[in-house]
């Protein structure tokens, strides 16, 4: 019999290592007030600047983004789900049930992808779940230095331009496919609102 490849303690495995440092500096980082803590994160943006690679951020990115979680929403991501967000880094699927906190993991990735300045989308499936997860989620973001966008139905070019050119942007599937299609049909660059896709989290 084929040996199951999407076994927990498999996957558990691959990532405890990084588990285990982001465990580490957390201990590294509650003592620091809230500016050194900015300091850190616009640190990591100018690392990356650098160096151009995000794999040697990631354990300081999701610590960070944790401790963050931790001052202003007063929820600290749990092992398993700095695990979500490390199989979400990967560009793979992260099976979750409801409660277990879908949105809060996305935190994770979209903060460290985030950092390249290049944009994030988190695409979810109306206009409330966007609204709503923004509206909470934008508290851990700017804490990091980064700033969000909301697109929303009804909104007009310049708006929809300048929220897809947060850092992070809270969008529904409907809404970025149709705005990607209208962008190919546009006869001007001034009514294109999207710039090229970069990282996305579903």
């Amino acid at each position: 019999m084929l040996k199951n490849p999407f076994n927990n303690n498999s996957i558990v495995k691959k990532y405890q290592n990084l588990i285990n440092q982001i465990n580490i500096l957390e201990s590294d980082l509650k003592p620091l007030t809230d500016s050194e803590l900015l300091i850190k994160s616009l640190n990591l943006r100018k690392q990356y600047e650098l160096n151009q690679n995000l794999d040697s951020l990631i354990a300081e990115s999701f610590a960070l983004t944790r401790e963050a979680s931790s001052r202003t929403l007063g929820l600290r991501h749990f092992d398993v789900q700095l695990i979500g967000g490390l199989v979400l880094n990967d560009q793979k699927i992260a099976e979750m049930k409801t409660g277990e906190g879908k949105t809060l993991v996305a935190t994770l990735p979209a903060s460290l992808n985030a950092l390249t300045k290049k944009g994030v989308h988190i695409v979810t499936v109306n206009d409330y779940l966007a609204n709503r997860d923004q509206v909470s989620m934008s508290q851990i973001y700017r804490f990091l230095g980064l700033n969000t966008g909301l697109i929303q139905a009804g909104m007009s070019t310049a708006e929809r331009r300048e929220n897809y050119n947060a850092d992070i942007t809270y969008v529904t599937n409907y809404e970025v496919a149709f705005d990607f299609l209208r962008d190919n049909m546009a006869l001007n660059l001034t009514d294109v609102v999207l710039r090229p896709f970069n990282y996305c989290v579903i």
